[in-house]
This record gives C-alpha cells, sequence and structure tokens, in this order.
C-alpha cells in the first residue's frame, strides 16, 4: 500500500514540474508583479518631479518606491495566503521581508 502511495505521490509531482508550473507559482508571480510596479513607478514619480523621462529607474536600485520591500512583502502575503500563516514556510518568507 505505501508503495502504491508513494508512486502516486511520485507521478503527480512530474506533471507539475512541466513548463505550466513557472506561471502557476503564485507567490513567485506575485512578488515579480510587485517588482516590476514598483521599479515602473519610479520611472513615472521621476518624470513627474523632473519633468524629463529616465529610464535608468528602470532598472536602478534605490528610491522609492522600494522594489526591494514590495517584493519581499508581496512574497510574504502570497505564501501566507496559500500556504497559510501559520507554517514554517511563511515565517521564512516574513523574517526575510523584515530583514
Amino acid at each position: 500500500m505505501n508503495t502504491m502511495t508513494a508512486t502516486m505521490t511520485t507521478s503527480a509531482t512530474t506533471v507539475s514540474v512541466g513548463s505550466s508550473s513557472f506561471f502557476t507559482n503564485y507567490p513567485l508571480m506575485s512578488a515579480l508583479i510587485a517588482f516590476a510596479l514598483a521599479q515602473s513607478t519610479k520611472l513615472f514619480t521621476s518624470w513627474y518631479k523632473e519633468r524629463r523621462w529616465d529610464l535608468k529607474q528602470l532598472v536602478g536600485s534605490g528610491g522609492m518606491p522600494s522594489s526591494h520591500s514590495s517584493t519581499v512583502t508581496a512574497l510574504a502575503v502570497a505564501v501566507g495566503l496559500q500556504e497559510g500563516f501559520g507554517g514554517a514556510l511563511f515565517a521564512c518568507a516574513l523574517v526575510l521581508a523584515c530583514v
């Protein structure tokens, strides 16, 4: 009975490793979207303050909004929503976000 359970688990794991698993990884996707939004917001705030487009803002670090903070916060929230806020995985994501 245990061998049959292990085989079913292994085959389910193999199926989820396909190319579509990247796009269904909601914590990763939410972190990437938060990063992209924060970086693109920097471009518009720079234009508003200086009245010129500074494309370096799309890849530059520092400044507000903080892309690092928004990325790790989105990751921690998504992990908490998906895995539960009482688990060890959320604790790791929360500690990372607090650093």
